[in-house]
């Protein structure tokens, strides 16, 4: 894998690593220093000793970028410490947000708090002191020593007396430049910082044919000093060593992680370079704003039935190199083979009756964010925000309770398996049932005031019409098929004479259902939901149910008149059936019983009106 990010990066072109970055708010002095009769003088003043101003500027998340904070842009990237831990003054870490010889970077909040002292102390014994093993060449070193000269006898004087400083927020970065400095002395300077900081620990690294190997820092981290998050039963020490220049290619490649300019998850195809670079392109373009939306246009332009021979990495935040999931995909399949067609076969205005799910996106969208109430894809301006990696906590206000959450920590891999490494094998019908089954059930038991109709009919129509779909052994009934033909034998014992259930305790489940909900509709309480239904879902035994069943029919007998004849009917069935199956086998069919259209009532339009 080490080996492919690497190829990656190199693909990449080297505007790439720049493009969409966004310059830090803050103070940007560009500093004109020459030596004059052995001292080093700022020279880019006015007659008043003021800094030019067209060698200053401040930017703010209002300012249009120009020629002048796009060579600041340059200068920030090339300048970038590899970690908090690499920087140049570890002690106070005043000087914390560059790495250079020929730049001195810090927060104004950061640099305020310490008495001048404390400033120049810090800048000598610790920044410029590391910062001077970098420089390589004579004129490095004739230039740093003016940079550093100058700003340790007039760094405190140079800031504090310039305008915008004052004004600045104390959140604003302070960026202090060497004018005539070159790209390359600033980019070689920078790279010599890398090679020796790229690895972990310098104690950890071995040299061979006159090369470094050691620990890359980006995907290593020793937690020496944290006991409990060491490795205790590793057989070794050590993971795999790499060469220094594939050590700052990995970190590069986590810099543009971390910079948002690759995708999340991202996939990196082996031996097909344009791929690598058009799913870059694509992404910092803002052509696409999600994943789904990469894999179709990848598949369009490049007139592709599938992508083939890649790995797929899912970053976790945006902070570090933490990657949550790696794994190699052989084949990853857009579309869907199978014609996947949702029937409505519970009413919700119309909206599944032309509803067909095409590609595997819309199965993810459709279906599983469903199950979690929306929880689990979330919807931005900035595309969507994929949470099958992500730290999560229930939200009872967005109706994600604590059974959906641990629902979500129980199958959310096996669905990112599914649908973005093409693993098929990682959902089954039996997952599918408890996941769906679970989230009706706790629509229904958080209920106020019928509000979650909608939602419980929605998932109950996606449950039956996908039904066979995840089965693996072929052995499923058709459920899709089989509750039209429930509610036809429904409608035939409640309105024909001597029409009974047959030996088919799925007609007993769905009558039930079908009588419960009647006498749902028939309670006084000004206060009606769905968690009324607990009380008979919890039975597992035939008789326990009509037993509870008889009870509430004798508490509103009085409200029993409308439709008489069918309820009685269809009650009867229901209370005189004999099985001894577990109610909790057949939950599927009462439920369905109770949200399919009820047969009691003369009409649907009479139904609807009476509830």
């Amino acid at each position: 894998m080490i080996k492919e990010i690497v190829q990656f990066v190199n693909t990449l072109p080297e505007e790439t690593f720049s493009r969409n970055l966004q310059l830090k708010e803050g103070l940007y002095i560009f500093l004109d220093i020459q030596e004059e009769k052995g001292v080093p003088v700022l020279k880019n003043v006015d007659a008043d000793g003021k800094l030019n101003e067209e060698d200053y500027g401040v930017f703010t998340k209002q300012t249009e970028m120009n020629p002048f904070f796009q060579e600041c842009l340059n200068i920030q990237i090339n300048t970038l410490p590899i970690s908090p831990a690499k920087i140049f003054n570890p002690n106070k870490k005043i000087y914390g947000v560059s790495c250079s010889p020929f730049v001195l970077a810090f927060t104004k909040k950061n640099f305020a708090k310490y008495h001048k002292d404390i400033l120049i102390k810090e800048l000598t014994d610790q920044y410029f002191k590391k910062a001077e093993k970098y420089c390589k060449t004579d004129t490095q070193k004739k230039m740093f020593l003016l940079f550093r000269n100058y700003l340790t006898q007039n760094i405190y004087e140079l800031v504090n007396d310039l305008q915008p400083y004052q004004e600045a927020k104390d959140s604003y970065t302070v960026y202090l430049i060497l004018k005539n400095i070159s790209a390359d002395d600033l980019t070689e300077t920078h790279r010599e910082y890398l090679k020796e900081n790229i690895f972990n620990k310098d104690e950890y690294n071995q040299e061979f044919n006159e090369q470094v190997f050691g620990i890359s820092d980006s995907l290593s981290g020793f937690n020496d000093k944290k006991r409990f998050l060491k490795h205790q039963t590793s057989s070794f020490k050590y993971n795999y060593r790499i060469k220094e220049d594939e050590a700052e290619k990995i970190w590069k490649f986590f810099k543009l992680q971390q910079n948002k300019q690759i995708p999340n998850p991202c996939p990196i195809f082996i031996d097909e370079k344009e791929l690598n670079k058009e799913l870059v392109s694509l992404h910092q373009d803002g052509k696409v704003l999600s994943y789904s939306e990469l894999i179709k246009t990848l598949l369009k332009k490049y007139n592709k039935e599938s992508l083939q021979n890649f790995y797929l990495i899912f970053f976790q935040g945006i902070k570090g190199s933490r990657i949550a999931d790696i794994d190699f995909v052989p084949q990853f399949k857009y579309k869907i083979e199978k014609n996947l067609k949702l029937y409505e076969l519970f009413p919700i205005g119309g909206n599944f009756k032309s509803l067909q799910i095409f590609n595997i996106f819309q199965l993810e969208d459709i279906v599983f964010n469903k199950i979690f109430n929306g929880n689990l894809i979330n919807k931005t301006k900035n595309g969507l925000w994929l949470k099958y990696f992500d730290e999560i906590e229930p939200k009872p206000k967005y109706h994600f309770t604590d059974v959906l959450f641990n629902l979500m920590l129980q199958y959310r891999k096996a669905i990112y398996d599914y649908i973005y490494k093409a693993n098929h094998q990682s959902i089954t019908c039996n997952m599918f049932d408890q996941m769906m089954q679970t989230s009706i059930l706790e629509d229904i038991r958080t209920d106020e005031d019928f509000k979650r109709r909608y939602s419980i009919k929605e998932k109950l129509n996606i449950w039956f019409s996908l039904y066979n779909f995840f089965n693996q052994n072929k052995n499923r009934e058709n459920m899709a098929s089989r509750i039209p033909q429930l509610l036809e034998k429904m409608k035939q014992v409640a309105n024909e004479d001597n029409v009974s259930f047959s030996n088919d305790p799925a007609e007993f489940a769905f009558g039930a259902g079908q009588v419960v909900y009647f006498l749902l509709t028939k309670s006084a309480s000004s206060n009606k939901t769905y968690a009324m239904l607990e009380p008979f879902l919890q039975k597992t035994k035939a008789s326990q149910l009509q037993e509870t069943i008889g009870k509430t029919i004798a508490i509103y007998k009085h409200e029993i008149k409308i439709s008489k004849g069918r309820f009685e009917k269809l009650a009867s069935e229901v209370l005189t059936y004999e099985t001894d199956v577990n109610m909790k086998d057949y939950i599927r069919y009462f439920l369905a019983g109770c949200f399919a259209h009820n047969v009691i009532y003369e009409s649907k339009e009479q139904k609807e009106n009476k509830e």
